[in-house]
């Protein structure tokens, strides 16, 4: 660990601040700065200085970023706040809402709408945005690009993630050549120092937490925790059981990591059943309100009925495949004390800010059929999540599937060095089109050269990657998305759409190749199916079993031409993946309710919601791509149509009801059902007619006839 990282917190009199953010920081309480942030300002992060920032969670990077981001947008700049999630950045909006007021400064968010230019976000002084955004603002390159003096990146571990790893890079590079500071944090990262000279910056590294983490295993021939401070607890019976009794008992929470989602379901009713008289310990009223709010927040009355009796109980489970309203509920139950136990799978590790005063791990992950090890990084990630600052004197970490000896390996490992992923083949024909498009890079040895930014260029000799860039841009011609002229590139109209749409190439020369077959227009069914096979989709679809068994009906539908047919470069298994996760989204554009796709096709509701959120984005950018083709116009209109059904939930005779905010696809239904299937049937309707039809109130009803510019007042 870096020696210079001071050892206590030191009180802000002895540290160099500007005026107002002393003035901020006074406000809201604070006198010292942690270890890791007076590090940050002594090393320069209020000077410009780019840096990346390695320390526990809880030690206060996050304040280091809102300096920075305050210094940045004070200055006359605009600040980025960039991350992995939507839910992280909504988190960091309220977060930082209250400082960006009393300092006068406006604060933005920006997570979807690929193809949104990004003009308008000009008007911010700070912005936060999700990885993925800000490089579709990259893209855009909107005017104000070049006021933007600070990006931090949360979670710049992240750069080692297949996925949004490239993205990461990609920001970085087009950061560094603008000479745009740029902000690293992350609680587990190997390589710090290699990223902070990648940044052209400096490292900070400290392991001051508020909290001491203790970690431990479980011994599980002694039936007892064993600590590194030399503890020693009995363990009686279970693990996880005996943990949420004497959380409950002792007043304070647990979380418990398990790797899989069904393991965390089970385990989470096992411990709920197994504790009897111990719930009572838990406030019956308070309890109830959580299940209130289950019941009138969340749609699927399956997903209620299975946490119902666990919330009762003060026990819950998280993972992805809950809805977004399902996991808030439970995040917040956690957060309020209501829950004294949260089974979650490792997404929770790196998502919302839920400490526990004790957290067990286990470390074997079921993967391509057999069990392997997660890796350092994860293992820390989970850890860090034990101890809540100002409530407990210590963490504890603990490991319960591993023998002693391996366990201990976890213990006193160093997190793994992440590296580039940028060097697939899916990543450079992305990223590649990206540049050429924006106009980063006009020649190929300006696509070098802008890479040679990269993290990848920065680690690696360019021999290697240069056969793969030549091949990329070779299969980008054949694709109609560029066009080498000697030694100029230049982006077709194909291309360029196709890059601001924010879409693997592949998945529009996919479906262009299906389009392009089919001179009518197809169903449904088809359609979906087409937008299933695409890369974007694959990656982001389910692939929990169940499909194998639809190869027959599936095969009589493409015989049919109700599907279309399995290309050269789809396998057969994903072509029946495909049909499955169609079929799910169809059901959903047939106004099926989640329950009753979640019965016949066995998807979650958070699954599920994923896939349409997917889908929907991509229907609509293979509707503006097929857009530019007179002779697909008419697989273009079909598209914008079913990118909307998508978006609501609806048959097509709902398309104008659902135009009108507030009516969602239950109540437009209601009105087509009931003879008001216009806009101008609604102006003629009687409002104490809509009154009584199902999903309407007073408000409601209301705010539907204001819209129409029709006053009754007197309902």
């Amino acid at each position: 660990m870096d020696l210079e990282c001071p050892s206590k917190p030191i009180p802000l009199e002895k540290i160099d601040l500007p005026a107002k953010i002393r003035e901020e920081l006074k406000l809201r309480g604070y006198s010292t700065l942690t270890p890791p942030q007076a590090e940050a300002v002594a090393r320069g992060v209020l000077s410009g200085k780019s840096m990346v920032v390695s320390a526990p969670t809880a030690s206060g990077k996050t304040l280091i970023a809102e300096m920075a981001l305050m210094r940045a947008s004070m200055g006359g700049g605009i600040a980025i706040y960039t991350c992995p999630l939507k839910a992280l950045a909504n988190e960091k909006f309220d977060e930082f809402s209250g400082w960006s007021r009393r300092l006068g400064l406006k604060l933005g968010i920006s997570t979807g709408d690929f193809d949104e230019p990004g003009e308008s976000l000009s008007r911010y002084d700070v912005l936060i945005t999700t990885y993925e955004r800000l490089d579709s603002i990259f893209r855009h390159r909107p005017s104000w690009i070049e006021r933007v003096s600070l990006i931090v990146i949360d979670e710049i571990h992240s750069v080692g993630d297949p996925d949004r790893g490239p993205i990461i890079e990609m920001i970085v590079a087009r950061a560094l050549r603008l000479g745009i500071q740029v902000l690293g944090l992350s609680a587990t990262i190997g390589n710090p120092d290699e990223l902070a000279e990648w940044l052209r910056g400096e490292a900070v590294i400290c392991d001051w937490r508020p909290v001491p983490l203790i970690y431990g295993y479980y011994d599980r021939r002694g039936s007892r925790f064993v600590f590194e401070d030399g503890r020693v607890e009995r363990v009686v019976g279970d693990p996880y059981i005996y943990s949420s009794r004497v959380a409950i008992e002792r007043d304070y929470q647990v979380l418990i990591f398990s790797q899989s989602r069904r393991n965390a379901e089970s385990l989470a009713r096992r411990i709920a059943e197994s504790l009897g008289l111990y719930a009572h310990s838990i406030s019956g009223g308070l309890a109830r309100d959580l299940v209130s709010d289950l019941e009138s927040s969340v749609s699927s009355r399956i997903e209620v009925d299975n946490l119902k009796p666990l919330v009762s109980r003060g026990v819950a489970f998280h993972h992805a495949g809950l809805s977004l309203e399902a996991r808030r509920i439970i995040e917040r139950g956690f957060r309020e004390g209501l829950l004294k136990v949260v089974v979650s799978t490792p997404t929770l590790a790196a998502g919302v800010n839920l400490p526990a005063r004790r957290v067990l791990i286990t470390t074997m992950r079921y993967s391509d059929g057999y069990y392997e090890p997660i890796s350092l990084i994860e293992f820390k990630q989970m850890a860090g999540r034990a101890g809540r600052p100002q409530f407990d004197e210590y963490g504890e970490a603990i490991i319960v599937d591993q023998t002693p000896s391996k366990a201990i390996e976890y213990i006193r490992g160093s997190p793994e060095p992440v590296d580039s992923m940028l060097n697939s083949e899916r990543s450079l024909r992305i990223h590649v089109l990206s540049i050429l498009a924006s106009g980063y890079a006009k020649t190929f040895s300006e696509v070098e050269d802008f890479f040679s930014d990269t993290f990848y260029g920065f680690k690696r000799s360019f021999r290697g990657l240069r056969s793969v860039l030549s091949r990329v841009i070779n299969d980008l011609s054949r694709m109609e998305m560029i066009d080498r002229r000697n030694s100029t590139i230049e982006v077709t109209r194909l291309g360029r759409v196709v890059s601001m749409q924010y879409i693997d190439p592949l998945t529009a020369h996919r479906a262009l190749t299906y389009l392009r077959g089919e001179e009518r227009v197809k169903g449904d069914l088809w359609y979906l199916h087409m937008i299933c096979q695409t890369p974007d989709f694959i990656r982001s679809g389910s692939r929990r079993g169940g499909f194998k068994k639809l190869e027959d009906e599936a095969i009589e539908l493409a015989e049919a031409g109700e599907l279309p047919e399995p290309l050269g470069d789809v396998d057969f298994e994903l072509w029946l993946l495909a049909y499955r996760n169609a079929k799910a989204l169809k059901l959903w554009i047939d106004e099926y309710d989640e329950d009753s796709i979640y019965e016949i096709t066995g998807l979650m509701p958070g699954d599920l919601r994923s896939m349409i959120e997917t889908a929907t984005w991509i229907a609509h950018a293979i509707h503006v791509v097929s857009s530019i083709f007179k002779d697909l116009r008419h697989h273009s209109e079909y598209l914008y149509k079913l990118s909307i059904r998508l978006e609501e939930g609806v048959r097509e005779d709902l398309l104008e009801l659902i135009k009108l905010k507030g009516i969602g696809r239950v109540r437009a239904r209601a009105l087509y059902d009931a003879g008001y299937r216009s806009i101008d049937d609604l102006r003629r309707a009687d409002p104490r007619a809509i009154l009584r039809l199902r999903g309407f109130n007073r408000r409601v009803v209301k705010e539907l006839f204001a819209q129409l510019g029709v006053d009754v007042r007197d309902l």
